[in-house]
Protein backbone atom coordinates (compact mmCIF):
# COMPACT_ATOMS: atom_id res chain seq x y z
CA UNK A 1 0.00 0.00 0.00
CA UNK A 2 2.72 2.05 1.35
CA UNK A 3 4.31 2.00 -2.79
CA UNK A 4 0.81 3.06 -4.37
CA UNK A 5 -0.28 5.47 -2.39
CA UNK A 6 3.13 7.05 -2.47
CA UNK A 7 2.65 7.39 -6.44
CA UNK A 8 0.43 10.35 -5.70
CA UNK A 9 2.29 12.25 -3.18
CA UNK A 10 2.98 15.58 -4.38
CA UNK A 11 6.12 17.03 -1.84
CA UNK A 12 7.87 20.45 -1.93
CA UNK A 13 11.35 19.91 -1.21
CA UNK A 14 11.91 23.84 -1.30
CA UNK A 15 12.71 26.07 1.42
CA UNK A 16 9.88 25.67 4.49
CA UNK A 17 9.19 28.86 5.36
CA UNK A 18 5.64 29.54 6.18
CA UNK A 19 4.30 31.76 8.52
CA UNK A 20 2.32 30.84 11.54
CA UNK A 21 -0.21 28.48 10.08
CA UNK A 22 0.41 29.61 6.53
CA UNK A 23 0.92 26.20 4.16
CA UNK A 24 0.57 25.95 0.72
CA UNK A 25 -2.42 24.14 0.02
CA UNK A 26 -0.71 20.56 -0.29
CA UNK A 27 0.51 20.85 3.03
CA UNK A 28 -3.35 21.44 4.94
CA UNK A 29 -5.06 18.84 6.11
CA UNK A 30 -8.36 17.65 4.78
CA UNK A 31 -9.43 19.36 8.44
CA UNK A 32 -8.32 22.62 7.51
CA UNK A 33 -9.17 22.79 3.80
CA UNK A 34 -12.88 21.71 4.87
CA UNK A 35 -12.52 24.45 7.31
CA UNK A 36 -12.72 22.17 9.66
CA UNK A 37 -16.45 20.26 8.51
CA UNK A 38 -14.40 16.92 7.70
CA UNK A 39 -11.86 14.64 9.08
CA UNK A 40 -9.61 12.82 6.89
CA UNK A 41 -10.35 9.28 5.48
CA UNK A 42 -7.85 6.33 6.49
CA UNK A 43 -6.44 6.75 3.18
CA UNK A 44 -6.40 10.23 3.04
CA UNK A 45 -4.74 10.14 6.43
CA UNK A 46 -2.18 7.74 5.28
CA UNK A 47 -1.23 9.53 1.83
CA UNK A 48 -0.75 12.36 4.05
CA UNK A 49 1.55 10.49 6.26
CA UNK A 50 3.71 8.91 3.45
CA UNK A 51 3.96 13.20 2.20
CA UNK A 52 5.44 13.66 5.51
CA UNK A 53 7.50 10.86 5.18
CA UNK A 54 8.99 11.44 2.20
CA UNK A 55 9.62 15.49 3.21
CA UNK A 56 11.49 14.33 6.35
CA UNK A 57 13.18 11.01 6.12
CA UNK A 58 15.60 11.37 8.27
CA UNK A 59 12.90 12.32 10.90
CA UNK A 60 9.91 10.67 10.17
CA UNK A 61 9.46 6.95 9.43
CA UNK A 62 5.88 5.46 8.33
CA UNK A 63 5.00 2.19 9.23
CA UNK A 64 2.21 -0.07 11.09
CA UNK A 65 2.28 -1.72 14.26
CA UNK A 66 -0.46 -4.75 13.19
CA UNK A 67 -3.60 -4.66 11.47
CA UNK A 68 -7.24 -4.82 12.18
CA UNK A 69 -10.30 -6.78 12.13
CA UNK A 70 -10.61 -6.21 8.60
CA UNK A 71 -6.92 -6.59 7.89
CA UNK A 72 -6.31 -2.78 7.37
CA UNK A 73 -2.25 -1.89 8.45
CA UNK A 74 -2.41 -0.12 12.06
CA UNK A 75 -0.52 3.25 11.43
CA UNK A 76 2.55 3.83 13.83
CA UNK A 77 4.64 7.24 12.77
CA UNK A 78 7.85 6.99 14.37
CA UNK A 79 9.60 10.79 15.14
CA UNK A 80 13.41 11.20 15.79
CA UNK A 81 15.96 12.72 15.63
CA UNK A 82 18.57 10.92 15.30
CA UNK A 83 17.26 7.91 13.35
CA UNK A 84 15.93 6.33 16.32
CA UNK A 85 12.95 3.90 14.22
CA UNK A 86 13.69 0.84 16.20
CA UNK A 87 12.97 -0.20 19.67
CA UNK A 88 17.14 -1.04 20.11
CA UNK A 89 17.81 2.27 18.59
CA UNK A 90 15.55 4.10 20.80
CA UNK A 91 16.53 2.49 24.13
CA UNK A 92 20.32 3.41 22.94
CA UNK A 93 19.58 6.85 22.50
CA UNK A 94 19.23 7.75 26.25
CA UNK A 95 15.63 9.74 24.94
CA UNK A 96 12.83 9.12 26.87
CA UNK A 97 9.80 7.80 23.84
CA UNK A 98 6.31 8.42 23.96
CA UNK A 99 3.31 6.97 23.05
CA UNK A 100 0.79 9.39 21.70
CA UNK A 101 -2.75 7.41 20.59
CA UNK A 102 -5.76 8.73 18.74
CA UNK A 103 -8.99 7.20 17.78
CA UNK A 104 -9.52 4.51 20.12
CA UNK A 105 -12.75 5.74 19.65
CA UNK A 106 -12.72 6.54 16.05
CA UNK A 107 -15.40 9.33 16.33
CA UNK A 108 -13.07 11.26 18.56
CA UNK A 109 -11.13 12.25 15.67
CA UNK A 110 -9.62 15.37 17.38
CA UNK A 111 -5.79 13.70 18.11
CA UNK A 112 -5.72 12.39 14.69
CA UNK A 113 -6.04 15.67 13.24
CA UNK A 114 -3.73 17.54 15.39
CA UNK A 115 -0.92 14.80 15.34
CA UNK A 116 -1.20 15.78 11.29
CA UNK A 117 -0.57 19.56 12.23
CA UNK A 118 1.96 18.58 14.62
CA UNK A 119 3.98 16.17 12.00
CA UNK A 120 3.58 18.81 9.35
CA UNK A 121 5.45 20.87 11.92
CA UNK A 122 8.36 18.74 12.22
CA UNK A 123 8.73 17.61 8.80
CA UNK A 124 9.00 21.23 7.10
CA UNK A 125 11.37 22.44 9.77
CA UNK A 126 8.90 24.53 11.84
CA UNK A 127 9.12 22.77 15.06
CA UNK A 128 12.23 20.59 14.71
CA UNK A 129 12.65 20.57 18.43
CA UNK A 130 9.52 18.25 18.32
CA UNK A 131 11.81 15.77 17.03
CA UNK A 132 15.17 16.55 19.04
CA UNK A 133 13.28 16.33 22.80
CA UNK A 134 12.10 12.56 22.73
CA UNK A 135 11.36 9.30 20.31
CA UNK A 136 7.86 9.97 20.26
CA UNK A 137 4.96 7.02 18.66
CA UNK A 138 2.40 8.11 16.97
CA UNK A 139 -0.88 5.76 16.41
CA UNK A 140 -2.72 8.10 15.18
CA UNK A 141 -5.61 5.63 14.07
CA UNK A 142 -6.20 2.55 16.26
CA UNK A 143 -9.58 1.68 15.52
CA UNK A 144 -8.71 1.70 12.18
CA UNK A 145 -11.93 -0.69 11.44
CA UNK A 146 -14.68 2.15 13.26
CA UNK A 147 -12.75 4.60 11.93
CA UNK A 148 -13.97 4.02 8.33
CA UNK A 149 -17.67 3.63 9.72
CA UNK A 150 -18.63 6.86 8.91
CA UNK A 151 -21.70 8.66 9.67
CA UNK A 152 -23.54 12.22 10.61
CA UNK A 153 -24.88 10.51 13.17
CA UNK A 154 -22.24 8.50 15.35
CA UNK A 155 -21.47 11.21 17.60
CA UNK A 156 -24.58 12.47 18.79
CA UNK A 157 -23.44 15.20 21.45
CA UNK A 158 -20.20 15.85 19.82
CA UNK A 159 -19.73 19.83 17.66
CA UNK A 160 -18.10 18.28 14.69
CA UNK A 161 -16.82 17.52 12.37
CA UNK A 162 -20.27 18.34 10.25
CA UNK A 163 -19.84 16.03 7.71
CA UNK A 164 -19.19 12.30 9.63
CA UNK A 165 -16.81 10.74 12.17
CA UNK A 166 -16.61 7.22 12.63
CA UNK A 167 -17.55 4.52 15.22
CA UNK A 168 -17.05 3.96 18.58
CA UNK A 169 -16.60 0.26 18.24
CA UNK A 170 -14.62 -2.06 16.21
CA UNK A 171 -16.01 -3.77 13.43
CA UNK A 172 -17.04 -6.82 15.81
CA UNK A 173 -18.55 -4.58 18.18
CA UNK A 174 -15.43 -4.28 20.70
CA UNK A 175 -14.99 -0.96 22.65
CA UNK A 176 -11.20 -1.24 22.72
CA UNK A 177 -10.81 0.98 26.02
CA UNK A 178 -11.97 -2.20 27.65
CA UNK A 179 -9.58 -4.35 25.87
CA UNK A 180 -6.31 -3.45 27.22
CA UNK A 181 -5.71 -6.29 29.85
CA UNK A 182 -7.82 -8.69 28.19
CA UNK A 183 -6.82 -8.34 24.58
CA UNK A 184 -9.72 -10.30 22.83
CA UNK A 185 -9.03 -7.67 19.58
CA UNK A 186 -6.52 -8.03 17.13
CA UNK A 187 -6.08 -4.23 17.73
CA UNK A 188 -5.37 -4.52 21.61
CA UNK A 189 -2.96 -7.67 20.70
CA UNK A 190 -1.03 -4.87 18.46
CA UNK A 191 -0.90 -2.72 21.07
CA UNK A 192 0.04 -4.63 23.68
CA UNK A 193 3.23 -6.37 21.59
CA UNK A 194 4.39 -2.23 20.71
CA UNK A 195 4.15 -1.80 24.48
CA UNK A 196 6.09 -4.78 25.53
CA UNK A 197 8.70 -3.86 22.51
CA UNK A 198 9.23 -0.19 22.58
CA UNK A 199 8.42 -0.20 26.46
CA UNK A 200 7.57 3.78 25.98
CA UNK A 201 7.83 5.98 29.30
CA UNK A 202 4.68 7.85 28.94
CA UNK A 203 1.68 7.41 26.99
CA UNK A 204 -1.06 9.59 25.72
CA UNK A 205 -4.78 8.72 24.74
CA UNK A 206 -6.71 11.30 22.84
CA UNK A 207 -10.85 11.22 23.33
CA UNK A 208 -13.56 13.46 23.15
CA UNK A 209 -15.88 13.72 26.02
CA UNK A 210 -19.60 15.20 27.41
CA UNK A 211 -21.64 15.03 30.03
CA UNK A 212 -21.39 18.35 30.72
CA UNK A 213 -20.76 21.71 30.06
CA UNK A 214 -18.13 24.22 31.11
CA UNK A 215 -15.48 26.60 29.71
CA UNK A 216 -12.70 24.12 29.47
CA UNK A 217 -11.80 22.89 25.89
CA UNK A 218 -9.34 20.08 27.40
CA UNK A 219 -9.59 18.26 30.28
CA UNK A 220 -6.99 15.75 31.43
CA UNK A 221 -6.78 12.43 33.90
CA UNK A 222 -3.96 10.54 35.08
CA UNK A 223 -3.53 7.82 37.85
CA UNK A 224 -1.56 9.23 41.16
CA UNK A 225 -0.14 7.18 43.70
CA UNK A 226 -0.05 4.83 45.49
CA UNK A 227 -1.56 3.18 42.35
CA UNK A 228 1.00 4.94 40.11
CA UNK A 229 4.12 4.70 41.25
CA UNK A 230 6.10 6.88 43.65
CA UNK A 231 8.67 8.25 41.33
CA UNK A 232 6.35 8.65 38.34
CA UNK A 233 4.07 10.24 40.50
CA UNK A 234 6.36 12.59 41.44
CA UNK A 235 7.19 13.31 37.95
CA UNK A 236 3.92 14.46 36.89
CA UNK A 237 2.91 16.10 39.44
CA UNK A 238 6.51 18.49 38.30
CA UNK A 239 6.03 18.94 34.74
CA UNK A 240 2.31 17.66 33.70
CA UNK A 241 0.73 21.26 35.31
CA UNK A 242 3.53 23.34 33.32
CA UNK A 243 2.01 21.79 30.54
CA UNK A 244 -0.87 22.99 31.11
CA UNK A 245 -0.42 25.97 32.06
CA UNK A 246 1.27 27.01 28.89
CA UNK A 247 -1.53 25.47 27.18
CA UNK A 248 -3.85 27.77 29.37
CA UNK A 249 -1.69 30.76 28.40
CA UNK A 250 -2.17 29.97 24.41
CA UNK A 251 -5.94 30.57 24.69
CA UNK A 252 -6.73 26.74 25.57
CA UNK A 253 -8.53 26.67 28.88
CA UNK A 254 -8.12 22.99 30.55
CA UNK A 255 -8.77 21.56 33.59
CA UNK A 256 -9.30 18.04 35.37
CA UNK A 257 -11.49 15.32 33.85
CA UNK A 258 -15.16 15.79 34.65
CA UNK A 259 -17.06 13.08 36.71
CA UNK A 260 -19.88 13.96 38.18
CA UNK A 261 -20.66 12.61 41.48
CA UNK A 262 -24.39 13.09 41.03
CA UNK A 263 -26.14 12.70 37.50
CA UNK A 264 -28.72 14.79 38.72
CA UNK A 265 -26.55 17.65 40.68
CA UNK A 266 -23.24 18.96 38.70
CA UNK A 267 -22.00 20.72 42.61
CA UNK A 268 -22.14 17.65 44.10
CA UNK A 269 -18.55 16.96 42.89
CA UNK A 270 -16.02 14.73 40.72
CA UNK A 271 -14.95 11.95 41.35
CA UNK A 272 -12.03 10.05 39.44
CA UNK A 273 -12.17 6.20 39.01
CA UNK A 274 -9.25 5.50 36.50
CA UNK A 275 -8.63 2.27 39.00
CA UNK A 276 -9.46 -1.05 36.31
CA UNK A 277 -6.96 -1.70 33.84
CA UNK A 278 -9.41 -2.32 31.23
CA UNK A 279 -8.63 1.38 30.74
CA UNK A 280 -5.41 2.68 29.24
CA UNK A 281 -5.56 5.17 32.37
CA UNK A 282 -5.52 1.79 34.66
CA UNK A 283 -3.34 -0.41 32.37
CA UNK A 284 0.03 1.84 32.45
CA UNK A 285 0.41 1.95 35.91
CA UNK A 286 0.79 -1.58 36.15
CA UNK A 287 4.16 -1.35 33.63
CA UNK A 288 5.18 1.43 36.47
CA UNK A 289 4.36 4.26 33.30
CA UNK A 290 1.72 6.86 33.96
CA UNK A 291 -1.04 7.34 31.07
CA UNK A 292 -2.44 10.55 30.26
CA UNK A 293 -6.25 10.45 29.17
CA UNK A 294 -7.76 13.76 27.49
CA UNK A 295 -10.75 14.59 26.81
CA UNK A 296 -11.49 17.28 24.56
CA UNK A 297 -14.99 18.93 25.18
CA UNK A 298 -17.52 17.55 22.83
CA UNK A 299 -19.29 20.78 23.05
CA UNK A 300 -16.64 22.83 21.50
CA UNK A 301 -16.40 23.91 17.71
CA UNK A 302 -14.37 20.60 16.18
CA UNK A 303 -11.43 24.00 15.21
CA UNK A 304 -11.05 24.86 18.87
CA UNK A 305 -10.42 21.19 19.61
CA UNK A 306 -8.11 20.52 17.48
CA UNK A 307 -6.26 23.15 18.13
CA UNK A 308 -5.99 22.76 21.61
CA UNK A 309 -4.88 19.28 21.24
CA UNK A 310 -2.36 19.89 18.87
CA UNK A 311 -1.06 22.62 21.82
CA UNK A 312 -1.08 19.61 24.35
CA UNK A 313 1.12 17.36 22.51
CA UNK A 314 3.46 20.27 21.22
CA UNK A 315 3.84 21.31 25.12
CA UNK A 316 4.08 17.90 25.93
CA UNK A 317 6.94 16.54 23.95
CA UNK A 318 8.87 19.76 24.78
CA UNK A 319 8.43 19.56 28.48
CA UNK A 320 9.41 15.68 28.65
CA UNK A 321 12.39 16.60 26.41
CA UNK A 322 13.80 18.64 28.54
CA UNK A 323 13.07 16.21 31.85
CA UNK A 324 14.00 13.74 29.93
CA UNK A 325 16.61 12.18 31.83
CA UNK A 326 14.12 12.53 35.00
CA UNK A 327 11.66 10.66 33.63
CA UNK A 328 13.47 8.30 32.56
CA UNK A 329 15.39 8.45 35.57
CA UNK A 330 11.39 8.01 37.70
CA UNK A 331 10.84 5.01 34.85
CA UNK A 332 13.89 2.90 35.76
CA UNK A 333 13.07 3.42 39.89
CA UNK A 334 9.65 2.18 39.70
CA UNK A 335 10.70 -0.75 37.98
CA UNK A 336 13.38 -1.32 39.86
CA UNK A 337 11.41 -1.30 43.26
CA UNK A 338 8.86 -3.87 41.26
CA UNK A 339 11.28 -6.44 40.76
CA UNK A 340 13.24 -5.68 43.97
CA UNK A 341 9.93 -6.66 45.78
CA UNK A 342 9.61 -9.69 44.31
CA UNK A 343 13.12 -11.03 44.33
CA UNK A 344 13.13 -14.52 45.87
CA UNK A 345 14.97 -13.39 48.98
CA UNK A 346 12.67 -10.29 49.23
CA UNK A 347 10.97 -9.10 52.73
CA UNK A 348 7.55 -10.00 52.42
CA UNK A 349 4.78 -7.30 51.23
CA UNK A 350 1.48 -6.72 49.65
CA UNK A 351 -0.06 -6.27 45.82
CA UNK A 352 -3.24 -4.56 45.48
CA UNK A 353 -5.84 -6.46 43.95
CA UNK A 354 -8.08 -3.79 43.72
CA UNK A 355 -8.18 0.11 43.82
CA UNK A 356 -11.26 2.60 45.00
CA UNK A 357 -11.64 6.14 45.04
CA UNK A 358 -10.12 7.50 48.44
CA UNK A 359 -12.16 9.72 50.81
CA UNK A 360 -9.42 12.36 50.73
CA UNK A 361 -10.51 15.59 48.22
CA UNK A 362 -10.01 18.90 47.20
CA UNK A 363 -11.91 21.66 45.90
CA UNK A 364 -11.48 22.86 42.53
CA UNK A 365 -12.93 25.84 40.64
CA UNK A 366 -14.97 24.68 37.92
CA UNK A 367 -15.92 27.43 35.04
CA UNK A 368 -19.44 25.62 34.73
CA UNK A 369 -22.43 26.92 32.20
CA UNK A 370 -25.24 27.75 34.16
CA UNK A 371 -27.69 24.84 34.44
CA UNK A 372 -31.07 23.94 35.71
CA UNK A 373 -33.36 20.97 37.00
CA UNK A 374 -36.08 20.21 34.94
CA UNK A 375 -38.34 17.33 34.22
CA UNK A 376 -37.51 14.46 31.62
CA UNK A 377 -39.91 13.21 29.06
CA UNK A 378 -37.63 10.68 28.30
CA UNK A 379 -36.91 9.32 31.63
CA UNK A 380 -39.83 10.33 33.73
CA UNK A 381 -37.64 12.09 36.16
CA UNK A 382 -35.29 15.38 36.72
CA UNK A 383 -32.75 16.34 34.33
CA UNK A 384 -29.83 18.56 34.10
CA UNK A 385 -30.04 21.39 31.38
CA UNK A 386 -27.00 23.30 30.73
CA UNK A 387 -27.13 26.80 29.15
CA UNK A 388 -23.75 27.43 27.04
CA UNK A 389 -22.31 31.14 27.52
CA UNK A 390 -23.86 31.71 31.11
CA UNK A 391 -21.25 31.46 33.31
CA UNK A 392 -21.77 29.61 36.41
CA UNK A 393 -18.61 29.51 38.34
CA UNK A 394 -18.65 27.13 41.19
CA UNK A 395 -16.50 25.17 44.18
CA UNK A 396 -17.07 22.08 44.08
CA UNK A 397 -14.93 18.66 45.72
CA UNK A 398 -12.96 16.83 43.75
CA UNK A 399 -12.14 13.47 44.06
CA UNK A 400 -9.01 12.72 42.62
CA UNK A 401 -6.91 10.10 44.41
CA UNK A 402 -7.18 5.92 45.07
CA UNK A 403 -7.06 4.06 47.85
CA UNK A 404 -6.00 -0.16 47.83
CA UNK A 405 -9.63 -1.52 48.39
CA UNK A 406 -7.93 -5.34 48.62
CA UNK A 407 -4.15 -6.79 49.25
CA UNK A 408 -3.23 -9.80 49.34
CA UNK A 409 0.63 -10.71 49.98
CA UNK A 410 2.73 -10.95 47.06
CA UNK A 411 3.75 -14.52 45.78
CA UNK A 412 7.01 -15.05 44.44
CA UNK A 413 5.27 -16.15 41.04
CA UNK A 414 2.47 -18.03 39.53
CA UNK A 415 2.31 -21.47 37.60
CA UNK A 416 -0.26 -21.36 35.21
CA UNK A 417 -1.09 -25.16 34.76
CA UNK A 418 -0.17 -27.02 31.31
CA UNK A 419 -3.40 -26.85 29.13
CA UNK A 420 -4.63 -23.87 29.53
CA UNK A 421 -3.55 -22.20 26.16
CA UNK A 422 -5.76 -18.92 26.32
CA UNK A 423 -3.93 -18.16 29.71
CA UNK A 424 -0.71 -18.45 27.81
CA UNK A 425 -1.69 -16.29 24.82
CA UNK A 426 -2.39 -13.31 27.24
CA UNK A 427 0.84 -14.07 29.11
CA UNK A 428 2.91 -14.13 25.88
CA UNK A 429 0.59 -10.59 24.47
CA UNK A 430 1.78 -8.86 27.40
CA UNK A 431 5.34 -9.58 26.56
CA UNK A 432 5.56 -11.05 30.39
CA UNK A 433 8.78 -13.17 31.24
CA UNK A 434 7.82 -16.57 31.55
CA UNK A 435 9.13 -20.28 31.50
CA UNK A 436 8.32 -23.84 31.14
CA UNK A 437 8.77 -26.47 33.66
CA UNK A 438 11.46 -29.05 32.26
CA UNK A 439 9.62 -31.93 34.58
CA UNK A 440 6.73 -32.75 36.30
CA UNK A 441 7.36 -31.25 39.68
CA UNK A 442 6.03 -31.72 43.59
CA UNK A 443 6.04 -28.64 45.22
CA UNK A 444 3.94 -26.30 48.03
CA UNK A 445 1.71 -23.65 46.53
CA UNK A 446 -1.41 -21.62 47.36
CA UNK A 447 -4.38 -23.10 45.46
CA UNK A 448 -7.40 -21.02 44.75
CA UNK A 449 -10.63 -22.60 44.68
CA UNK A 450 -14.14 -20.94 43.61
CA UNK A 451 -17.16 -21.60 44.22
CA UNK A 452 -21.32 -20.57 43.61
CA UNK A 453 -20.53 -18.07 40.45
CA UNK A 454 -23.18 -15.47 39.67
CA UNK A 455 -22.80 -14.43 36.37
CA UNK A 456 -24.45 -11.35 34.78
CA UNK A 457 -27.59 -11.53 33.06
CA UNK A 458 -26.46 -9.96 29.89
CA UNK A 459 -23.19 -10.04 27.49
CA UNK A 460 -20.85 -6.81 27.86
CA UNK A 461 -17.69 -6.86 25.49
CA UNK A 462 -19.36 -9.98 23.58
CA UNK A 463 -18.88 -12.37 26.85
CA UNK A 464 -21.14 -13.33 29.79
CA UNK A 465 -18.64 -11.64 33.02
CA UNK A 466 -18.76 -13.38 36.03
CA UNK A 467 -19.73 -10.67 38.69
CA UNK A 468 -19.16 -12.59 41.68
CA UNK A 469 -17.74 -15.59 43.66
CA UNK A 470 -16.60 -17.04 46.95
CA UNK A 471 -12.93 -17.82 47.07
CA UNK A 472 -11.10 -19.68 49.44
CA UNK A 473 -7.21 -20.56 49.07
CA UNK A 474 -5.22 -23.00 50.73
CA UNK A 475 -1.39 -24.11 51.35
CA UNK A 476 -1.08 -27.19 49.58
CA UNK A 477 1.28 -29.77 47.88
CA UNK A 478 0.63 -30.26 43.98
CA UNK A 479 1.54 -32.01 41.30
CA UNK A 480 2.52 -29.35 38.82
CA UNK A 481 3.15 -30.85 35.31
CA UNK A 482 5.58 -30.73 32.51
CA UNK A 483 4.89 -27.51 30.47
CA UNK A 484 3.35 -25.28 33.19
CA UNK A 485 4.33 -22.02 32.90
CA UNK A 486 6.66 -20.20 35.77
CA UNK A 487 6.01 -16.45 35.59
CA UNK A 488 8.47 -14.86 38.69
CA UNK A 489 7.70 -11.53 40.45
CA UNK A 490 11.14 -10.24 39.57
CA UNK A 491 10.04 -8.16 36.83
CA UNK A 492 9.11 -5.02 35.79
CA UNK A 493 5.45 -5.82 34.43
CA UNK A 494 4.78 -8.19 37.70
CA UNK A 495 1.43 -5.81 38.52
CA UNK A 496 0.21 -6.98 34.98
CA UNK A 497 0.26 -11.13 36.20
CA UNK A 498 -1.37 -9.93 39.59
CA UNK A 499 -4.81 -8.13 37.51
CA UNK A 500 -4.78 -11.06 35.20
CA UNK A 501 -4.44 -13.81 37.89
CA UNK A 502 -6.18 -12.78 41.64
CA UNK A 503 -9.73 -13.71 40.78
CA UNK A 504 -10.62 -10.69 42.96
CA UNK A 505 -9.31 -8.14 40.31
CA UNK A 506 -12.13 -6.04 38.45
CA UNK A 507 -10.61 -7.57 35.03
CA UNK A 508 -9.06 -10.88 36.33
CA UNK A 509 -8.99 -14.45 33.47
CA UNK A 510 -12.25 -15.20 35.98
CA UNK A 511 -14.39 -11.95 35.58
CA UNK A 512 -14.02 -11.79 31.98
CA UNK A 513 -15.00 -15.55 31.66
CA UNK A 514 -11.26 -16.96 30.14
CA UNK A 515 -11.83 -19.42 32.53
CA UNK A 516 -15.60 -19.90 32.83
CA UNK A 517 -15.25 -24.09 32.55
CA UNK A 518 -13.85 -24.28 35.52
CA UNK A 519 -17.40 -23.84 37.37
CA UNK A 520 -18.48 -26.81 35.16
CA UNK A 521 -19.41 -30.30 36.55
CA UNK A 522 -17.38 -32.95 33.45
CA UNK A 523 -18.54 -36.00 35.34
CA UNK A 524 -21.62 -37.76 37.80
CA UNK A 525 -22.46 -40.13 40.62
CA UNK A 526 -25.32 -41.92 39.97
CA UNK A 527 -28.24 -41.82 42.81
CA UNK A 528 -27.98 -45.29 43.52
CA UNK A 529 -24.87 -45.67 44.21
CA UNK A 530 -24.63 -41.99 46.10
CA UNK A 531 -27.03 -42.77 48.32
CA UNK A 532 -25.49 -46.24 49.35
CA UNK A 533 -22.60 -43.84 50.23
CA UNK A 534 -24.52 -41.48 52.53
CA UNK A 535 -26.55 -44.10 54.42
CA UNK A 536 -22.53 -45.58 55.15
CA UNK A 537 -21.23 -41.76 55.99
CA UNK A 538 -24.60 -41.18 58.08
CA UNK A 539 -23.05 -43.40 60.81
CA UNK A 540 -19.86 -40.99 61.32
CA UNK A 541 -21.62 -38.60 64.45
CA UNK A 542 -19.36 -35.89 62.61
CA UNK A 543 -21.14 -36.60 59.34
CA UNK A 544 -24.27 -36.69 60.39
CA UNK A 545 -24.20 -33.78 62.77
CA UNK A 546 -22.80 -31.52 59.87
CA UNK A 547 -25.82 -32.78 57.69
CA UNK A 548 -28.40 -32.26 60.68
CA UNK A 549 -26.97 -28.85 60.71
CA UNK A 550 -27.69 -28.31 56.79
CA UNK A 551 -31.26 -28.95 57.16
CA UNK A 552 -31.60 -26.62 59.23
CA UNK A 553 -31.82 -24.45 56.47
CA UNK A 554 -35.08 -24.37 54.49
CA UNK A 555 -33.77 -23.28 51.22
CA UNK A 556 -31.43 -26.03 51.24
CA UNK A 557 -33.19 -28.74 52.66
CA UNK A 558 -35.80 -28.22 49.62
CA UNK A 559 -33.44 -28.12 47.00
CA UNK A 560 -32.40 -31.74 45.71
CA UNK A 561 -29.40 -30.43 43.37
CA UNK A 562 -27.88 -28.56 46.60
CA UNK A 563 -28.28 -32.02 48.63
CA UNK A 564 -26.93 -34.13 45.66
CA UNK A 565 -24.05 -32.11 45.78
CA UNK A 566 -23.66 -31.56 49.70
CA UNK A 567 -22.80 -35.20 49.34
CA UNK A 568 -21.20 -36.26 46.48
CA UNK A 569 -18.70 -33.61 47.31
CA UNK A 570 -18.09 -35.93 50.35
CA UNK A 571 -17.07 -38.87 48.06
CA UNK A 572 -13.89 -39.85 46.60
CA UNK A 573 -15.57 -39.45 43.25
CA UNK A 574 -15.48 -36.09 43.22
CA UNK A 575 -13.73 -34.19 41.05
CA UNK A 576 -11.59 -31.77 42.70
CA UNK A 577 -10.54 -29.89 39.75
CA UNK A 578 -14.21 -28.13 39.83
CA UNK A 579 -13.84 -24.80 40.81
CA UNK A 580 -10.07 -25.14 41.32
CA UNK A 581 -8.02 -21.95 39.76
CA UNK A 582 -5.14 -23.57 36.87
CA UNK A 583 -3.15 -20.69 38.46
CA UNK A 584 -1.35 -20.97 41.71
CA UNK A 585 0.34 -18.71 44.18
CA UNK A 586 4.02 -19.50 44.96
CA UNK A 587 4.76 -17.94 47.73
CA UNK A 588 8.22 -19.28 49.23
CA UNK A 589 11.21 -19.25 46.99
CA UNK A 590 11.01 -22.67 44.72
CA UNK A 591 13.71 -24.63 43.10
CA UNK A 592 12.30 -25.58 39.69
CA UNK A 593 13.67 -27.29 37.08
CA UNK A 594 13.09 -24.78 33.95
CA UNK A 595 13.48 -24.38 30.15
CA UNK A 596 13.17 -21.04 27.82
CA UNK A 597 9.74 -21.13 26.93
CA UNK A 598 8.56 -20.49 22.73
CA UNK A 599 5.94 -18.03 23.22
CA UNK A 600 2.66 -18.40 21.29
Amino acid sequence: MKKTLALVVTVVLSTFCFAADEFPQEWLTVAEKSDFRATSSYDQTMVYLYQLEVAAPELIRVTDFGRSGQDRPLPLVIVSSDGAFTPEKAAASGKPVLLIQSCIHAGEVDGKDATLMVLRDIALGRRPELAEAVVTLFAPIYNADGHEHVSIYNRSNQNGPAEGTGYRATANGINLNRDFLRLVSPEAKALARLVATWNPHLHVDNHVTNGSDHAWVLTWLVAEAPQLAAPVDAWVRSHLPQVMAAIDADGHPNGPYVNHISRSDPAAGMIWDVTQPRYSSGYFPLRNRVSILIEMHAHKPFRDRVLANRAFIDELIVETGRSGDELVRAVNAAEAATVAMGAADADPSDVVVRWKAAEQSDTITWPAYDWTIEDSVVMGGEMVRYHPGRSRTVEIEWRHRQAAELKLPRPRGYLVLAGWPQIDELVSGHGLRAFKLKTDTELEVETVRLANPKFTTSSYQGVVMVEDFEVSRNREKRLVPTGSLWIPADQPSFEVAVQLFEPEAPDSIVRWGVVSSLFERKIYIGLDLLEQLAEEMLTDDEVRSEWEAALEDPEFAKDPGARYLWWYQRTPYWDETVGLLPVMRVMAPARLDLDQWSQP
